[in-house]
């Protein structure tokens, strides 16, 4: 519509030309007059030509910058033209996006689940219990300086369900590290070695013995719990064999109900004091709601393994780094 306008208006033009260049038949003409000296008619016309011909050079200006101009005499009468040349190509319309969480593929490789129990200055012969379970700070520091530099991502025992359900990502090489029995020594010499790391951990707490010494306080329970690194999972009153007590049950809820009354959440963590369960057993902490529970097993966790009989390596004390890069890589 705008060019066929400006189309008109240069025929226009054209015409008003054409009739100007031929001679006028007044006195003036045969008497040598300049063309100052036009009749006023004449001199009207020549003022609406030039004003036409400044319109047509706004238009075409106009339209080669992009702006429209109306059409009406009104931009006959305006003081200044826009011809602001755009700085940017619009951009192309941004597609709507899907409001849908897609699911992660997933994980299905074997997973190594550590377990740790103690992590001090080993015992002496005399207490050869201790001595196998305890590894030292500087071992520990070893270990997971090891695991860093291969880039492995330490877990929580939780989130490797969500990565079995599809529900997270897949880091690279994860790893699960749980501690047994809820010892003070892993808030006084593993957290912090794990806090340096961004390391996420899983420590199983017998209810029954929180605050004794050597073992975690509940203000410590709920600070590692508070820290986002470390998930607190049950491990019983008190340290039974469950396979031998007719009612497991009160064992097994009364050390979830604890943990939940303090920390405020669900507890879904579950190790089986000293790796010992039968069916029965399982039944029951199926039963209490726990969704993952860890053993004694020694191999890697797989995702065809029931999720309430997971498979741990042990960690001992007299463990060298190249045996510990073994139990991973080999």
């Amino acid at each position: 519509m705008q060019w066929r306008v400006l189309v008109h208006t240069i025929v226009f033009l054209f015409l008003i030309g054409a009739l100007l260049a031929r001679p006028v038949a007044t006195p003036f003409a045969h008497s040598g007059s300049s063309s100052s000296a036009l009749p006023r008619r004449s001199r009207a016309l020549v003022t609406t030509v030039s004003r036409r011909a400044v319109t047509v050079r706004q238009r075409l200006r106009a339209t080669q910058a992009g702006t429209l101009l109306p059409t009406s005499e009104a931009v006959d009468r305006a003081p200044t033209v826009t011809n602001t040349i755009p700085t940017s190509t619009p951009s192309e319309p941004t597609p709507p996006t899907s409001t849908s969480t897609p699911a992660h593929s997933a994980f299905r490789d074997p997973v190594p689940i550590l377990m740790y129990h103690y992590i001090r200055p080993r015992p002496g012969s005399d207490d050869p219990l201790g001595q196998r379970l305890s590894v030292d700070p500087a071992t520990f520091q070893a270990q997971m300086d090891w695991l860093a530099q291969h880039g492995f991502t330490p877990i929580t025992l939780s989130e490797l369900a969500a990565l079995r359900a599809g529900l997270i990502p897949a880091p690279p090489h994860p790893i699960v590290l749980t501690f047994d029995d809820g010892y003070r020594d892993f808030y006084q010499n593993a957290f912090p070695i794990l806090r340096a790391h961004g390391f996420h951990a899983t420590v199983f707490v017998v209810t029954g013995f929180v605050g004794q010494e050597r073992y975690l306080t509940w203000d410590m329970i709920r600070e590692l719990d508070r820290s986002g690194l470390v998930e607190i999972g049950a491990h019983t009153v008190h340290h039974p064999d469950l396979t031998t007590l007719a009612n497991p049950e009160s064992e097994i809820r009364g050390c979830k109900d604890a943990l939940e009354h303090v920390l405020g959440h669900p507890v879904t963590a579950f190790a089986y004091p000293a790796g010992k369960f039968d069916a029965r057993v399982e039944t029951a902490v199926r039963a209490a709601g726990f969704r993952q529970a860890v053993t004694t097993q020694p191999r890697w966790a797989t995702s065809g393994d029931d999720p309430l009989a997971l498979p741990r390596l042990r960690v001992t004390g007299d463990l060298t780094l190249a045996q510990f890069a073994a139990l991973l890589t080999g």
